[in-house]
């Protein structure tokens, strides 16, 4: 499978379905789809990756390891074959109760996304400016490019998944296809690969979490 077949983010297109009830009717939970959640007692961050496996390849693994063994983490997976951005429901949109329900009880949220670029860079959008402040001076730091969010994913819609936390506001990132496929051996992104990470996925990692410590201190 391509990388271009794996990873169709034309972000004008409309969604094929309205929510996440809508894709439950039409999809079948574990041959289409499946979703990931674990909680971690004491924690107050969650990294979200709503369009997960094949749907923004990438996003899954990276939300994954930020949240490591210390914070919460959730994805909802796109496992089909091909055509997965009918999974796609924007994030206005997402209401997948689990999702909802974590999102309840955080205080910070970094949501994991990606879009179609040749380019390496990082967007950095969503309502929680402290935070997006510091991933921005990490990931810098780290030697990654990283620029505000264009107009139409800059995630500051109150119903956007990632501000729908206690204090209505999170992160929201978006990483370019060219930053994603670095991040696996080979710039391979399809599925059977994507355990394979690369230095600079480690590198990317840690820059997020010192964020969260520099937040924190």
């Amino acid at each position: 499978m391509t990388t271009a077949s794996i990873d169709n983010a034309a972000l004008t297109a409309s969604d094929t379905y309205s929510n996440f009830a809508d894709l439950a009717a039409h999809e079948e939970e574990g041959v289409h789809w499946s979703r990931e959640c674990r909680r971690v007692p004491g924690s107050d961050l969650a990294h979200i990756a709503i369009h997960g496996g094949n749907i923004e390849a990438g996003t899954t693994e990276a939300a994954l390891a930020c949240a490591g063994s210390t914070d919460n983490y959730y994805s909802f997976k796109g496992n089909k074959a091909g055509a997965n951005r009918t999974l796609h429901v924007t994030s206005t949109h997402f209401d997948e109760p689990q999702c909802v329900d974590l999102q309840g009880g955080m205080v910070r949220t970094v949501s994991w996304h990606g879009f179609s670029s040749g380019a390496k860079i990082t967007e950095v959008g969503g309502l929680d400016h402290d935070f997006s402040y510091w991933i921005t001076v990490s990931l810098q730091h780290a030697g990654f490019p990283v620029a505000d969010a264009a107009p139409e994913r800059v995630g500051s819609s109150p119903r956007n998944i990632c501000n729908r936390n206690l204090a209505g506001r999170g992160v929201q990132l978006e990483l370019s296809r060219a930053q994603r496929a670095a991040f696996f051996t080979n710039n391979d992104m399809s599925g059977g690969n994507r355990n394979n990470v690369t230095e600079e996925f480690h590198r990317y990692v840690d820059a997020i979490q010192a964020a969260y410590r520099r937040l924190r201190s």
